[in-house]
Parts: C-alpha cells; structure tokens; sequence
C-alpha cells in the first residue's frame, strides 16, 4: 500500500474510533440530560464527537486544520445547499397535507422559536425561525460536519470512489444516529422504530451523496453544513411543526418517515446522475465518475 493511502486510511479508522468514543457522553446527555434543552444535549454530541475528533486526528496527523475546507469557491454552492432540502423535503409534506393525511397546523412555529424568543404571529414566529433559527441550527451542524465532511469524505475520496465514499459516510453517519433513536426520544411518534431506522438509514445514506457532491464541487465545508442545518430547520422546526397526524402521515412525513427517504433518493440520482467532479471540473483523486 502506498504511504499516502495508508496515511489515509490510519486518519479514518483514527476518527472512527475516536468518535465511537468521544461521542459516549453526548449519547448519555442525549438520553438522561440532567437539567439540558434538547439544543444543548445535541450541541454536546455534535461538537464533542465529530467535531472534537476530526480536530484531534488533523492536529496530530498534520499540525494543521487547513484540511477541514474553510474557504468558499463560489457562493452558489451555499444557496444549493439551502434549496436541496425543499426539493425532497417538502413534497412528502405536501402530498400529506393535499391528501388529507394531515392536517397543515402551523400553530406549533411559535413554540419552537430559538433562545427563549416570542412573537405574536405565524408570520414573525416562520421569520425568526428561519433567519435565528437557521444560525441556530448551524452553529451545531458545523460540528458534524467538521467532522463527516471535513475530514472522512476527504479522506476516503483519497482511498476509494466517490460512489463508495458516499455509502462508507453515510453508513457510519446513520449508524451514529442509532443509539438515539433506539435510547432516546429522537424517533416519531405512532410508527415502530425498525421502520423509523430503515427509513431514517436510507435517507442519511442517499443524502450523503448530496453532501459528499457539494462537498467535493465546492472544495469547501460550509455547503455541507449549510445544506444539513437547511434540513434540520425546515424538516424539524418548520415543515413537523406544521403538521398534525390524522391517518398515518408520520409514514411518510418526518426524517423516519418513507417519503422523505424516497424523495433524498430521487434528488440525489437527479443531481448525480452525470458524474461529481471537482470545483475545478477535473475528476479529484480517486473519485469515479459512474455513480
């Protein structure tokens, strides 16, 4: 094996374990919280496994976070990243609410609103939240995704094809999930949880493919983590917070429901159907270009 790809392949089996490890306490608050809002408990896992581990691994293997891909090359990989998740999100919502599945309730966007704000209105209650709470939801994303993005995608990129880089990540990412869904409140209500983790996998592991594109397009981080804060702002705080279960909308509403899965599918095929490449239009390392 060559010296660069086992230097590759020592950083990513390095985060991995790391990570199982780092993460430990985050799922202990995740499921107990001692006195924590759900926000911090998360906080928590994000920045103390992920987060914590790819810095660990970058500082000792290279003195350096240059890696983790801190610049932006153009921004209209930041506003693709924000649209990606209306394109699979919002239609399941849509066919629940025209279908009579649901009932469309925006009520509940008052209750959601970050650090404690209030305002009278739906209108101001969506606008805080999708302004506030879009930084909100970033300032923990970024800590997954220093981690997922920053450095194990670049790294198996460097090991192994886009195609495969893709499934390896977004294995691992959905596996990290599990524990909370299994121990912890982090599931839907009325749909049994083999379901929620089969639909929840299969969105995690398609999306993956969307995360690993923009980050291999971009040559940056941040549409990753714009693109994963968009999904957790508009699946949890907007689109859940406007829907009320009549007829067994939660299969196929919510991030553990069949449509939102079915439609991650459907986007990444459309989007990678050409093959990634690099943000300089050349095929980067490793990277296959037959998806």
């Amino acid at each position: 094996m060559a010296p660069a790809r086992r230097a590759a392949w020592g950083k990513i089996v390095a985060y991995c374990l790391l990570t199982a490890v780092l993460s430990i306490p985050g799922y202990y608050l995740g499921i107990h919280r001692h006195g924590l809002t759900s926000r911090q408990a998360a906080a928590v896992l994000m920045w103390g496994g992920p987060a914590l581990s790819a810095i660990i691994v970058r500082l000792v293997t290279e003195r350096s976070l240059a890696g983790i891909g801190w610049g932006v090359s153009s921004p209209k990989w930041l506003w693709i990243a924000l649209a990606m998740p209306l394109a699979y999100g919002l239609p399941p919502y849509l066919i629940a609410w025209g279908a009579g599945l649901a009932a469309f309730a925006p009520s509940q966007w008052s209750t959601v609103l970050p650090y404690g704000l209030h305002v009278n209105g739906l209108f101001a209650a969506l606008g805080l939240i999708l302004t506030v709470g879009l930084f909100d939801k970033i300032s923990r994303a970024l800590g997954e995704e220093i981690g997922w993005r920053g450095l194990l995608v670049p790294e198996l990129l460097k090991v192994t094809s886009f195609r495969n880089t893709a499934l390896i990540s977004g294995v691992i990412w959905a596996l990290w999930h599990f524990p909370l869904i299994i121990l912890a409140d982090y599931k839907a209500a009325g749909t049994p949880v083999p379901f929620q983790l089969g639909c929840f996998a299969l969105m995690v592991i398609s999306s993956s493919f969307l995360y690993a594109w923009l980050r291999l397009r971009s040559a940056s981080v941040w549409p990753p983590v714009l693109l994963h804060a968009a999904h957790n702002l508009l699946i949890q705080s907007v689109f859940d917070q406007a829907t009320v279960d009549r007829n067994g909308a939660f299969y196929l509403t919510t991030e553990f429901g069949a449509g939102i899965a079915l439609f991650t599918v459907l986007v990444a095929w459309l989007i990678l159907r050409r093959g990634p490449r690099s943000a300089e239009g050349d095929q980067l390392g490793a990277v296959s270009p037959v998806i």
